[in-house]
């Protein structure tokens, strides 16, 4: 393999623990219990709407009971489920300063809500499937510091959302 690549691999890799080891430290020691691993399998869009399926790991912390934490390369997305009948009742505007998407928990490529549809073509979306269960994804600069993470969670948790 060349050696410059792996160098490459190695770094970028690098960062992706230390933030991993970042969101562990700011969420183990207080009220929540944390698992982490590293998984590959996730999906991304493209911006002409596809999906793909990205088989390189990534850290995954798991804060049980709440939600799973993906450390991506440029961003980190927090990933929760509410049941169906609790989403279509939410009012949602706690999170309006947040990017996030919505999504089925059984076919996760359902896709109900992204960014610029309304919450009521969301709650359409979601009347008009067979899913128990609704997933949402929000999403997160890299940079985002621990703290503000343990917030966000517990934001997650007071507002009924788990995992």
């Amino acid at each position: 393999m060349d050696r410059e690549l792996l160098e490459q691999i190695n770094g970028v890799y690098y960062r992706l623990e230390r933030k991993q080891g970042e969101i562990v430290q700011a969420l183990l020691h207080r009220i929540f219990e944390t698992e982490s691993g590293w998984y590959n399998g996730h999906y991304h869009k493209s911006a002409q709407g596809h999906w793909y399926r990205e088989s390189y790991p990534i850290p995954v912390v798991g804060v049980k009971g709440f939600c799973d934490i993906e450390i991506e390369f440029d961003k980190i997305s927090v990933s929760a489920k509410l049941k169906r009948d609790a989403a279509l009742a939410y009012s949602y505007e706690k999170f309006f300063g947040y990017e996030f998407e919505v999504y089925g928990v059984e076919d996760y490529l359902a896709d109900f809500y992204h960014a610029g549809q309304t919450v009521q073509e969301m709650k359409e979306n979601i009347r008009a499937c067979d899913e128990k269960e609704i997933g949402f994804s929000f999403y997160f600069p890299f940079d985002l510091e621990g703290k503000r993470l343990f917030e966000f969670v517990k934001l997650l948790r007071s507002e009924g959302f788990y995992y």
